[in-house]
Order: structure tokens, then C-alpha cells, then sequence
């Protein structure tokens, strides 16, 4: 699965590569010491993977990364498609929901930071977008990549395999519940398993226990 030897008796985390993962997400990231990013997968249409689910003024909000169809197929030889302004649509609605948020300052000039970088493939965006966000909540995690694809029942018993499983289609029940809650920008309701940079925005300092 990985090339790393020294991660046996450790708890392995295998997940697939999200952009702007949900607060669910990094939850299960939160509990291994080991993470694996699966790198030889096919690209699922409607996942996670090229979107993510933020609170706006108008309620729950999908970005959408596009891609360039005509590809193999293969994760990482996904490319993105600049032919559309996305990534300024995405600066500019994050910045009118997040902009009166206690900790917008935070972490809003690093996100646009990485935006200007253009990445050409989404594998490359959506790693850079992970660091970022585990270095804004201080979680410091073993990171590789799967080097062969294994199946289910054939990963060894150490192996938490959480591929495909938190996607669009998640129970939201299943997401944060009681003492888990924070204030968000909007609403009077609290909306659960938006993206993690809704945490970021709102509770940053508070991440701790809400991600335990």
C-alpha cells in the first residue's frame, strides 16, 4: 500500500483526497497516526473530491472545482480547467460568507495564496488545501500516498480504510452533534458537515475538542 516501513504498528488511516475536506473528514484524520492518500484510484464524479459544501448568507453553498474530461481517468492525471474563473468565483464567495468571521484573517490570505498558484492537476490543489488546513488546526500527521491499490479485505488489520465513504451522500446525522456545535455566521440553526474551513472561519481555537 505505501512504501513507508515504519508505520506498522501505527493506526493507518487510508481515505481518498478531498478538496476543502467536510469537518467529518478531518475527524477521522484527527484519530490516525498515519495517514494514507489513495493515488490510484479512478476520479468519482459527484464526491468530494473536486467540491466542497460551505454556509453562505443564503444557506448551504456547493464549490465546484471543473475538470478537463478526455482524461485516462486516474486521479492524479486529473487536470483542472481554467478556461472558467472558478477559482476567483471560490476566492470571492469565501471571502463575502467568511469575511466577519472571528478568524477570516487567519487563514483567507493563505487559501488565495494557494489559488494563485494555479495547479494544474486537482491531486496537487487538493493536497495543498490539506496541509494548509491541518497546519491552521496544528494537527501534525504522518502523510503519504498508496503506491498500488489494494483491496478491502487484503489490508492488514491496522488499516482503517475510509475511501469513498464520507461523500455528498453521508447521513448528515452522522456529522457533528452536541457539544460538538460552535456559532457560525449564519443562521440560527446549526448547519452540520460543511467543510472544514467553516471551523477554521468560526472556531479555529476551539478545534481541539471539537474534532476529539
Amino acid at each position: 500500500m505505501t512504501s513507508n516501513k515504519n508505520t506498522s504498528n501505527k493506526l493507518t488511516l487510508l481515505i481518498d483526497l478531498q478538496y476543502f475536506p467536510s469537518i467529518p473528514y478531518i475527524k477521522e484524520l484527527a484519530k490516525a497516526d498515519h495517514i494514507v492518500l489513495e493515488a490510484q484510484e479512478t476520479f468519482q464524479k459527484q464526491t468530494y473530491r473536486n467540491r466542497c459544501e460551505i454556509l453562505t448568507a443564503n444557506g448551504k453553498e456547493v464549490l465546484i472545482v471543473p475538470i478537463v474530461h478526455g482524461s485516462s481517468g486516474f486521479i492524479k492525471d486529473i487536470k483542472i480547467d481554467y478556461s472558467q474563473r472558478w477559482f476567483q468565483i471560490h476566492d470571492r464567495t469565501l471571502r463575502a460568507a467568511y469575511g466577519k468571521s472571528p478568524f477570516f484573517d487567519f487563514i483567507m490570505d493563505d487559501i488565495s495564496a494557494v489559488f494563485a498558484q494555479k495547479n494544474v492537476y486537482l491531486w496537487d490543489l487538493n493536497y495543498s488545501m490539506l496541509t494548509l488546513c491541518l497546519e491552521k488546526l496544528t494537527l501534525n500527521k504522518e502523510i503519504s500516498e498508496s503506491n498500488s491499490y489494494i483491496m478491502p479485505d487484503e489490508l492488514p488489520e491496522n488499516v482503517i480504510d475510509r475511501r469513498g465513504k464520507i461523500n455528498p451522500q453521508t447521513n448528515p446525522s452522522q456529522g457533528q452533534i452536541g457539544r460538538e456545535k460552535y456559532h457560525q455566521v449564519f443562521g440560527n440553526e446549526f448547519v452540520m458537515n460543511l467543510s472544514v474551513l467553516d471551523l477554521l472561519f468560526c472556531a479555529v481555537l476551539d478545534s481541539p475538542q471539537i474534532l476529539r
